[in-house]
């Protein structure tokens, strides 16, 4: 199960177990249907996940050619001036 606040996504896993991400950065893919999650731990900020969900219930796993079209999305968020202005 998965629940967004904020920028905040709290992941519930069978078990009850509750797993806590913030938000960086997510785009919604039209073409795939599915939103791309930038995820990171407070305490880790450095470690960056990417995940896709496709219903805002679960996560999955991104493919290899997922990942290449979320780095470029990532540069162009991060390098974009346009995007740097309303950050």
């Amino acid at each position: 199960m998965l629940e967004i606040t904020d920028n905040t996504v709290i992941i519930t896993r069978d078990d009850g177990t509750e797993d806590t991400w913030k938000i960086y950065f997510y785009y919604h893919n039209p073409e795939r249907n599915k939103d791309f999650f930038f995820l990171f731990k407070e305490e880790d900020p450095d470690s960056l996940i990417v995940m896709a969900s496709e219903d805002h219930e679960t996560l999955m796993d991104v493919s290899e050619e997922e990942m290449k079209e979320a780095q470029e999305m990532l540069n162009t968020y991060e390098e974009d001036p346009d995007i740097q202005e309303i950050k």
